[in-house]
């Protein structure tokens, strides 16, 4: 082989060798941005989990309100019967009242 292909050799193994310097510095900012993203993608994930707890615990206080509400409306229902038994208690009370009042004007109306 003569000299000057030998230089050609060694020139070209030269551009390869700084080819694949770029290709590795490349590959580390790859992996680099790969952990950063990983790492990211773990907060974010952590906060999901977060989130689906703090709905978890919010759907829970919803169903106990819920509930509360029905218990509620359930007692409304019971004080309403019962004031529409004093009520009518209260009306029967004043008709019974009245009754002698009713008996004298009829003896009354009579004579």
């Amino acid at each position: 082989m003569g000299n000057e292909s030998l230089r050609w050799m060694n020139e070209s193994l030269r551009w390869m060798n700084e080819s694949l310097r770029w290709m590795n510095e490349s590959l580390r900012w790859m992996n680099e941005s790969l952990r950063w993203m990983n790492e990211s993608l773990r907060w974010m994930n952590e906060s999901l989990r977060w989130m689906n707890e703090s709905l978890r615990w919010m759907n829970e206080s919803l169903r106990w309100m819920n509930e509360s509400l029905r218990w509620m409306n359930e007692s409304l229902r019971w004080m309403n019967d019962s004031l529409r038994w004093m009520n009518d208690s209260l009306r029967w009370m004043l008709q019974l009242l009245n009754l002698p009042h009713l008996l004298w004007r009829s003896i009354n109306l009579t004579m």
